[in-house]
Protein backbone atom coordinates (compact mmCIF):
# COMPACT_ATOMS: atom_id res chain seq x y z
CA UNK A 1 0.00 0.00 0.00
CA UNK A 2 1.64 3.18 -0.85
CA UNK A 3 1.56 6.38 0.71
CA UNK A 4 -1.54 8.27 -1.24
CA UNK A 5 -3.37 5.02 -0.66
CA UNK A 6 -3.44 4.96 3.18
CA UNK A 7 -5.47 7.70 4.31
CA UNK A 8 -3.74 7.04 8.13
CA UNK A 9 -0.78 8.25 6.91
CA UNK A 10 -1.25 10.90 5.11
CA UNK A 11 -3.29 11.79 8.39
CA UNK A 12 -0.21 11.48 10.41
CA UNK A 13 1.31 13.31 8.03
CA UNK A 14 -0.29 16.40 7.85
CA UNK A 15 -0.83 16.31 12.18
CA UNK A 16 3.40 16.23 11.69
CA UNK A 17 3.45 19.16 9.31
CA UNK A 18 1.05 21.37 10.80
CA UNK A 19 3.47 20.52 14.56
CA UNK A 20 6.26 21.48 13.29
CA UNK A 21 4.90 25.00 11.94
CA UNK A 22 3.12 25.57 15.19
CA UNK A 23 6.79 24.84 17.04
CA UNK A 24 8.27 27.15 14.30
CA UNK A 25 6.26 30.00 14.93
CA UNK A 26 6.17 29.83 18.63
CA UNK A 27 9.88 29.38 18.55
CA UNK A 28 10.07 32.49 16.44
CA UNK A 29 7.86 34.52 18.63
CA UNK A 30 9.48 33.84 21.81
CA UNK A 31 12.98 34.32 22.54
CA UNK A 32 13.55 38.42 21.34
CA UNK A 33 13.37 41.40 23.30
CA UNK A 34 11.23 43.26 20.64
CA UNK A 35 11.22 47.18 21.01
CA UNK A 36 7.76 48.87 18.79
CA UNK A 37 7.35 51.17 16.75
CA UNK A 38 10.39 49.46 14.12
CA UNK A 39 10.25 53.22 12.78
CA UNK A 40 9.65 56.35 13.98
CA UNK A 41 9.87 59.79 12.81
CA UNK A 42 12.79 61.85 13.68
CA UNK A 43 11.88 64.34 16.73
CA UNK A 44 8.91 63.26 17.37
CA UNK A 45 7.75 62.35 21.18
CA UNK A 46 7.36 58.97 20.81
CA UNK A 47 5.31 56.22 23.58
CA UNK A 48 7.82 52.78 22.87
CA UNK A 49 6.92 49.32 24.11
CA UNK A 50 9.44 46.77 24.97
CA UNK A 51 8.19 43.00 24.72
CA UNK A 52 9.76 40.69 26.84
CA UNK A 53 9.17 37.04 26.37
CA UNK A 54 10.49 34.35 28.33
CA UNK A 55 11.85 31.24 26.16
CA UNK A 56 13.41 29.38 29.52
CA UNK A 57 11.90 27.06 32.23
CA UNK A 58 13.03 29.96 34.54
CA UNK A 59 11.46 32.95 34.77
CA UNK A 60 12.78 36.53 33.77
CA UNK A 61 13.18 38.37 37.13
CA UNK A 62 15.23 41.41 35.78
CA UNK A 63 15.28 43.42 32.69
CA UNK A 64 18.66 45.75 31.97
CA UNK A 65 17.65 48.15 29.16
CA UNK A 66 20.35 50.90 27.87
CA UNK A 67 18.87 53.55 26.00
CA UNK A 68 20.67 55.05 22.50
CA UNK A 69 22.46 57.94 23.32
CA UNK A 70 20.47 60.46 20.94
CA UNK A 71 17.45 59.86 22.87
CA UNK A 72 16.05 61.57 25.63
CA UNK A 73 13.81 59.48 27.65
CA UNK A 74 11.09 61.26 29.14
CA UNK A 75 8.80 59.05 31.44
CA UNK A 76 7.92 55.39 32.26
CA UNK A 77 5.13 53.35 32.47
CA UNK A 78 4.53 51.81 35.94
CA UNK A 79 3.59 48.17 35.78
CA UNK A 80 2.29 46.30 38.35
CA UNK A 81 4.37 44.08 40.54
CA UNK A 82 7.42 45.79 39.22
CA UNK A 83 9.97 48.35 40.04
CA UNK A 84 11.43 50.87 37.92
CA UNK A 85 15.40 52.08 38.53
CA UNK A 86 16.51 54.68 36.43
CA UNK A 87 20.33 54.78 35.27
CA UNK A 88 21.51 58.48 34.83
CA UNK A 89 24.88 60.12 33.57
CA UNK A 90 26.46 62.44 35.47
CA UNK A 91 24.47 65.33 33.86
CA UNK A 92 20.96 63.82 34.85
CA UNK A 93 20.33 62.38 31.91
CA UNK A 94 18.52 58.93 32.03
CA UNK A 95 21.03 56.64 30.07
CA UNK A 96 19.11 52.74 31.14
CA UNK A 97 16.66 51.75 33.13
CA UNK A 98 16.51 48.11 34.94
CA UNK A 99 12.45 46.57 35.92
CA UNK A 100 12.61 44.49 39.01
CA UNK A 101 10.45 42.86 41.43
CA UNK A 102 8.21 41.02 38.61
CA UNK A 103 8.20 37.70 37.02
CA UNK A 104 7.55 36.54 33.99
CA UNK A 105 6.76 32.98 33.60
CA UNK A 106 7.96 30.36 30.85
CA UNK A 107 6.06 30.96 27.34
CA UNK A 108 4.70 34.27 28.54
CA UNK A 109 5.66 37.75 27.43
CA UNK A 110 5.51 41.15 29.27
CA UNK A 111 5.25 44.65 27.41
CA UNK A 112 7.23 47.73 29.50
CA UNK A 113 6.84 51.02 28.25
CA UNK A 114 8.63 54.57 28.05
CA UNK A 115 8.47 57.61 26.32
CA UNK A 116 11.43 59.06 24.55
CA UNK A 117 12.09 62.58 21.93
CA UNK A 118 13.49 60.92 19.25
CA UNK A 119 16.75 62.66 17.89
CA UNK A 120 16.41 65.32 15.17
CA UNK A 121 18.27 63.59 12.47
CA UNK A 122 17.25 60.42 10.47
CA UNK A 123 19.07 56.94 11.49
CA UNK A 124 18.82 53.91 13.55
CA UNK A 125 18.16 53.31 17.40
CA UNK A 126 20.30 50.38 18.59
CA UNK A 127 18.38 49.15 21.88
CA UNK A 128 20.66 46.97 24.30
CA UNK A 129 18.45 45.10 26.81
CA UNK A 130 20.01 42.15 29.21
CA UNK A 131 17.25 39.94 30.72
CA UNK A 132 18.24 37.94 33.16
CA UNK A 133 15.89 35.14 34.76
CA UNK A 134 15.47 33.56 38.32
CA UNK A 135 18.26 30.49 37.86
CA UNK A 136 21.21 33.27 37.02
CA UNK A 137 21.16 32.40 33.84
CA UNK A 138 21.13 35.94 30.79
CA UNK A 139 20.23 36.44 27.48
CA UNK A 140 21.59 39.96 26.29
CA UNK A 141 20.25 41.03 23.70
CA UNK A 142 23.34 43.52 22.56
CA UNK A 143 24.17 41.60 19.20
CA UNK A 144 24.16 42.99 15.17
CA UNK A 145 20.45 42.44 13.59
CA UNK A 146 21.73 39.41 12.00
CA UNK A 147 23.03 37.72 15.36
CA UNK A 148 21.52 35.35 17.85
CA UNK A 149 21.11 37.75 20.18
CA UNK A 150 20.05 40.67 18.36
CA UNK A 151 20.14 44.09 19.85
CA UNK A 152 16.55 45.45 19.13
CA UNK A 153 16.49 48.36 16.12
CA UNK A 154 14.56 51.57 15.29
CA UNK A 155 14.89 52.92 12.21
CA UNK A 156 14.03 57.01 12.74
CA UNK A 157 12.91 58.51 9.06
Amino acid sequence: MTLLENPMRIHRSRLCCAAFVVVAVASTALGHVRISPRESASGATQKYTMTVPTERQSPTIRIEATFPASVIVLSFEAMPGWKIEEKKDSDGRIVGAVWSGGSIPFAESVDFSFEVKNPATAGRLEWKVIQIYQDGTRSEWTGPENSRTPGPVTTVK
